[in-house]
């Protein structure tokens, strides 16, 4: 479910073609900055969607695991159809990419590079992978908030200091 804030445009007579340029680009910083975090918002969500998914998916391998352990029969096809798994497995490599490249200039290397990936530590990888990618998203969206905040007092104050002058 995405989260759709409504944006304000206001319109200000201003004394110069500069003025009005910065004027303009703080504006459109602004507007980048609150798509930003609607956006940032919007991973959020789906991270924490996709992380209970894993964790699911992650206690069902378990309790197969543990019934195969008791039972010693044949063991049943696979929990994750090898579609579904190499899904997953696109998905860690994409946010594993994500991750890295927004970090300054650390790669990691894949534990996908094998033929047959454990499930459980492949799930367990992933889990890793979408904890830290919250947090990181969330410290992004506390800093932008801040940056908002202070933009928006700079703007009250240059409007303040205009309403004084005229």
């Amino acid at each position: 479910m995405a989260v759709h804030a409504a944006y304000t445009i206001l319109i200000l007579p201003l004394h110069s073609s500069r003025e009005a340029l910065t004027f303009y680009l703080w504006l459109r910083r602004m507007k980048e900055l609150e798509q930003e975090r609607d956006a940032l918002l919007d991973g959020v969500q789906l991270v924490e969607r996709a992380r209970e998914w894993y964790r699911d998916r992650l206690q069902e391998s378990e309790q197969q695991r543990d019934r195969q352990g008791t039972l010693n029969q044949a063991p049943p096809p696979p929990l994750l159809g090898s579609t579904l798994l190499v899904q997953i497995q696109e998905v860690n490599r994409f946010l594993s990419d994500l991750i890295s490249s927004s970090e300054k200039g650390t790669r990691r290397q894949s534990p996908y590079s094998t033929k047959h990936p454990d499930t459980i530590t492949t799930l367990r990888y992933q889990n890793r992978l979408l904890t830290k990618e919250l947090s990181v998203q969330n410290e992004r969206i506390w800093k932008l908030q801040r940056e908002n905040e202070a933009l928006y007092r700079e703007l009250e104050e240059r409007h303040v200091h205009r309403a004084t002058f005229i």
